[in-house]
């Protein structure tokens, strides 16, 4: 076996080990976290089709948009269930075959180096840890989208025929991963600039195009007039004027500043390859390169053509400008970032080193640039880095979310739309009445919605439409309402029905909820049952029977603590029939920390906490809690095994402490791993008060 060989087998020994183990991580509390964003849509989709064999929404609508996705979740929810980590599988699955894939075209295109570097950024990148917890189309379509442009390259630049037929059949099939895959009938014009006009109208080039073009054609159009769900906007104006103005907007370098945005100093690098490239290709006079008569024929142009001509087309397009439109180029940005960075490094080396260390072997000069190179790599990779990651991976609600890789439409936290949505499905009958912000996720998460309580205008979120029944959303069916007038109409023409309102984050935005709406919700507070993990999705109960839901509250239900470990359980004789329980199956301690929603005058309290652990199995410190006041620690608190009763039943436990001044107060709590715990309720009184 010849030295070659043996180095190849050795680095895709490597790969598979970075593969492998970024696959593990990435599956880490992978369901975790609720579905949310457009993550909800594809649910339903799949759903949809398990059901009748075609996405078909509760609504009555098709959702064509990323139609082979959706059949794709459709399939692995068939094998292992319609969940949020089954869903999020396929994320982590196309990430796993992007990597490797990504070294194949950097390594074609240019060197090993540069695709071993490639594969140690995308495995550490941030945008692909994110990506991969998405129950979303972003990493499949950066897959099929780096697969179409090295099938082109080598079917039609390199002139081989089975490539050729794969690249058309990858242009086909992208679109229905997602539209921004159209991105790729770029090709076709970066190879007439690298090839010419001859080559261009040659039958292999012009068959491809002509398929590619008018499929794409054709499925733009059929979004135009028979797509009900899943466009941008609305669709006021059929005629062929008012088609174009659907799709197309006057120019703007709004993606450009995304990536800029996001990644400045490597955006500067790739810029200036670009151009480093071309002035090494030109003559002094603008000319074209001497010996080819023609611009330069090498992937490195290919590659900056691939990536140039679709961020100029979306420039022209109209859309919400999000940095994860830009997900399908991501992998491309990356390798001509060490590609212009390697170029670089040599002129640098060239220039500025080789004369002053005198360096004229050859095996000493391409050390030094290689070593060079490797530091500038790692003084200008953005946005990458184990901690970082590590950090997704583990991420509960409430921690922060950085705009700059997924989404600039307000979102900087995940929302619990699970929490609530299970709650009400646990107490809910049939004749009760259920509303909802968010009908989509409460459809999936508790299983009904009959209205939906959204008073946003145009822009907001349209997904209205007027049917023989009333104006409904187009995704559940549900009915609108939009003022406070109709919600309280619901609310009190139906004294003999409970009615259940899910709310959420939405309820803080006015450009979603009227503020006399939110006054009106958060204004019944004995109507709050409950509160999801993140702290603002809230479930509000009117005409209670008999349940014991809003009767007597608490500062903070067991059942609402942010646990990562713990479930909710419900069960007679606790307060709002739930609690917060612990199974002992973790061997991991849960920590999580809560704001308390209220200020806190000067004086004497105690902390009262209502909890069960069995004293034969309990550890010796069952439950700790951390005050704090001011992000200042104020008084620890510690249940332990002595203070249990002898049996399993639950215990009140009381800790004094003292306000020197008016505040706002944090609770810390950590329970130990394997513990067996269930946790009622936590209470903030007054010194000598009883609840």
């Amino acid at each position: 076996m010849n030295h070659k060989k043996t180095l190849d087998i050795a680095i895709w020994g490597l790969i598979a080990l970075f593969v492998a183990g970024w696959i593990v991580l990435a599956l880490q509390n992978l369901g975790f976290l609720s579905l949310w964003m457009d993550e909800g849509f594809h649910y339903l989709a799949a759903e949809g089709i398990l059901k009748h064999g075609y996405p078909l929404f509760p609504s009555g609508h098709i959702y064509y948009k990323a139609i082979l996705y959706t059949y794709i979740l459709a399939f692995f929810s068939l094998v292992f269930g319609l969940k949020a980590a089954t869903l999020r599988l396929i994320s982590v699955l196309a990430i796993g075959v992007l990597i490797p894939s990504a070294y194949l075209v950097a390594k074609k295109f240019f060197s090993r180096t540069i695709g071993i570097l490639t594969v140690g950024i995308l495995t550490l990148s941030v945008w692909e840890a994110e990506y991969a917890r998405l129950a979303l189309y972003f990493a499949p379509l950066q897959l099929f989208y780096l697969l179409s442009l090295y099938f082109f390259y080598q079917g039609f630049v390199e002139d081989r025929k089975n490539f050729k037929i794969l690249a058309t059949i990858f242009f086909i099939l992208i679109p229905l991963v997602h539209q921004l895959g159209m991105g790729v009938w770029f090709c076709f014009p970066a190879l007439l600039f690298m090839k010419g006009l001859k080559r261009f109208f040659k039958k292999d080039v012009l068959a491809s195009f002509s398929i590619t073009t008018l499929f794409y054609v054709f499925v733009q159009i059929y979004e135009f007039f028979f797509w009900k769900v899943g466009y941008v906007y609305a669709k006021e104006d059929t005629s062929f004027r008012g088609m174009i103005n659907y799709f197309v907007s006057g120019f703007s370098l709004d993606y450009f500043k995304e990536f800029f945005r996001s990644f400045p100093r490597m955006s500067l690098v790739v810029l200036a390859g670009l151009f480093l490239y071309l002035g090494s290709r030109f003559g002094k006079n603008g000319e074209p390169d001497a010996q080819t008569g023609t611009p330069d024929r090498t992937p490195w142009f290919y590659l900056n053509l691939c990536l140039f001509f679709p961020m100029l087309f979306l420039g022209f397009f109209r859309t919400h400008v999000q940095p994860r439109y830009l997900a399908q180029l991501f992998p491309v940005f990356v390798i001509l970032f060490l590609a212009g960075l390697y170029r670089l490094s040599e002129i640098l080396l060239k220039v500025f080193v080789a004369p002053v260390f005198r360096l004229e072997k050859k095996k000493t000069a391409l050390a030094a640039a290689l070593v060079l190179f490797l530091g500038l790599v790692v003084l200008l990779t953005e946005g990458t880095g184990l901690a970082q990651v590590l950090s997704i991976v583990n991420r509960r609600y409430g921690d922060p979310i950085e705009a700059d890789i997924i989404t600039r439409s307000g979102r900087f936290e995940q929302y619990d739309n699970q929490g609530p949505g299970e709650y009400v499905r646990h107490f809910l009958r049939d004749d009760d009445i259920v509303i909802a912000i968010h009908v989509v996720f409460q459809k999936i998460y508790t299983g009904r919605v009959d209205y939906w309580l959204w008073s946003g205008g145009p822009g907001t979120w349209d997904a209205w439409e007027k049917t023989p029944d009333g104006w409904k959303d187009f995704y559940v069916g549900a009915r609108w309402i939009n003022n406070l007038a109709d919600l309280q109409k619901v609310i009190e023409e139906n004294p003999g029905r409970r009615v259940w309102l899910i709310a959420n984050p939405s309820l803080l935005r006015r450009d979603h909820i009227k503020q006399e709406i939110a006054n009106y919700i958060k204004g019944n507070t004995d109507k709050l049952v409950f509160r999801g993990k993140d702290g603002m999705s809230e479930v509000y109960l009117w005409h209670e029977q008999g349940l014991g839901l809003t009767g007597e509250s608490h500062t903070y239900e067991g059942e609402w603590l942010p646990s990562r470990w713990g479930k909710v359980v419900f069960e007679q004789g606790v307060s709002k029939n739930a609690a917060l329980s612990y199974e002992g199956g973790r061997v991991r301690p849960d920590d999580f920390d809560v704001r308390l929603d209220r200020i806190w005058p000067a004086g004497s309290y105690q902390c009262r906490v209502r909890l069960m652990a069995d004293p034969k199995t309990a550890r010796e410190k069952i439950l700790s809690m951390v005050l704090i006041q001011n992000k200042e620690k104020l008084r620890s608190f510690t249940v332990t095994r002595n203070g249990l009763s002898g049996r399993p039943e639950y215990q009140d436990f009381t800790f004094p402490f003292y306000l020197k001044s008016e505040s706002r107060l944090f609770l810390k709590f950590s329970v130990p791993g394997g513990q067996k715990l269930r946790i009622d309720f936590v209470d903030i009184l007054p010194k000598g008060a009883t609840r």
